[in-house]
């Protein structure tokens, strides 16, 4: 996804009138927590897993994108300055990292070798949180850096010849990014956190050799989308956390306390519109299919006030294809395998068990495309797999129907925008018989409808 501005949404949360709470232990009553005292610096070592899509844009010859991942390691250091229960802080972190993409394509008699690694990662960000007891959710965002190697081999069989080129540089980009962390004893914090980190197009000298030319001085140019998945554990400097005036804001009264961690399952369907823009000629077609996955994700609860955090995976079938005919006959079909989302929530508990809420994050997906033309005698069959990303935003309610328990229906909308797919298959259309590569424009978005049901541990 070939974007790098950051999208700002204002939300407004509207009063919910439901039917009163039912007697008993039904409902998870509310608690004051202890406070806790979260200014301060801190320093602390993470771990993770990232994954995301490298887009060669430009090489040599032919350049394609390549699905990149890997793991990630490294240290942060920060500093928080609380203010009743709003959190300003600055982070500093710092990640050795091995995330590789790598793809192959065979043009015959030509073969196209292309990889690129992230040695390291680092950001430098802001971030905002709300804090009641031992919990604190956040956003944050600010600068990326990385550092990447490139490689790439041109070799033709027939006369024999290669082309090799290499580049390494750093290269900056933007981030955004959400957690929830949870205080412990003698000062010390575990977290959750995601990222998303955008490098955008830009290009970058390389050098290498040609076994026809000799050494060789050349341009490419790339740009990549991440997804971090980080977990960590801080140590908070200065006084014993447990000297602070800051009370909870949450109240002792009847009602579900969302507040702390809770996981769950869901299923649903989701309808999508795909345009390959450089073929179809009638300006899209549907791709539908249900869905069932499962989330996690963690809550704040502030008086009537709660904020939270999720992550969703989902899989399926989400399918669809369309025909058309002009000179010849050409079949484009998608096919989506698998889903997953990083969102904000806010929401707005105005009765003891119903919670409805906004939600606004990140989605990626997996996404499998076929081309398959017909012009007797002549025909071609391309295929692509492409993860892409995008913006999603939604809402839902939420209801609590037992102790620790409750239910949802959500909807979502996400929009992916569009992408640069290379696809790679035969053709038999004389002069041109054999392999075959092509780049295409596709854009794509989604609507999802979703029922859950979560679980939620105590606060």
């Amino acid at each position: 996804m070939n974007r790098s501005a950051l999208i700002a949404v204002s939300v407004a949360c509207m009063t919910f009138t439901a039917a009163p709470a039912l007697a008993g232990d039904a409902v998870r009553p509310r608690q004051v927590a202890a406070a806790t005292n979260w200014s301060g610096f801190y320093a602390g070592a993470h771990a993770g897993y990232g994954f995301g899509n490298t887009d060669f844009g430009a090489m040599p010859f032919f350049a394609a994108d390549a699905r990149t991942n890997g793991g990630l390691a490294g240290l942060q250091l920060g500093y928080n300055h609380q203010i009743g229960n709003i959190v300003f802080g600055v982070e500093g972190d710092f990640s050795f990292a091995s995330l590789t993409g790598e793809r192959s394509l065979l043009f015959t008699p030509v073969t196209i070798s292309q990889n690129s690694k992230i040695k390291w990662l680092s950001t430098l960000t802001g971030r905002v949180g709300l804090a009641n007891g031992p919990w604190l959710t956040y956003a944050k965002g600010g600068l990326a850096w990385a550092r990447q190697d490139y490689n790439y081999l041109l070799s033709v069989s027939a006369p024999a010849q290669a082309i090799a080129v290499s580049a390494s540089e750093r290269r900056a980009g933007w981030t955004v990014g959400a957690g929830v962390e949870y205080a412990l004893a003698n000062q010390w914090s575990v977290r959750g956190e995601y990222n998303y980190i955008s490098i955008p197009d830009r290009s970058f000298d390389a050098s290498g050799s040609s076994t026809v030319s000799g050494p060789l001085q050349t341009m490419g140019q790339a740009s990549q989308t991440l997804h971090l998945v980080k977990l960590g554990l801080n140590y908070q400097f200065g006084g014993p956390r447990a000297v602070n005036a800051i009370e909870p804001t949450q109240t002792v009264a009847p009602g579900f306390d969302w507040t702390g961690i809770y996981v769950g399952g869901q299923l649903g369907y989701g309808a999508a519109k795909n345009n390959f823009v450089d073929y179809d000629p009638v300006g899209g077609y549907a791709s539908k299919g249900g869905l069932i996955g499962g989330q996690l994700g963690a809550n704040v609860q502030f008086g009537v006030l709660v904020f939270g955090v999720e992550a969703e995976l989902l899989g399926g079938n989400i399918k669809g294809s369309t025909t058309f005919t002009n000179t010849g006959t050409a079949t484009l079909t998608t096919k989506t395998d698998w889903l997953a989302m990083a969102t904000a929530r806010v929401g707005f508990a105005a009765n003891e068990r119903w919670l409805p809420y906004l939600k606004l994050g990140v989605a990626t997906m997996n996404d499998r495309y076929t081309t398959d033309i017909v012009q007797a005698p002549a025909f071609g069959n391309l295929s692509a797999q492409h993860r892409r990303t995008g913006i999603v935003i939604g809402g839902g309610v939420e209801y609590a129907f037992a102790k620790n328990w409750s239910a949802r229906m959500e909807y979502d909308y996400i929009d992916f925008g569009t992408d640069s797919v290379v696809s790679e298959g035969y053709i038999n259309a004389p002069p041109l018989v054999g392999a075959f590569l092509t780049r295409n424009q596709i854009s794509s978005s989604i609507h999802l409808a979703k029922l859950g049901v979560n679980y939620h541990f105590a606060p």
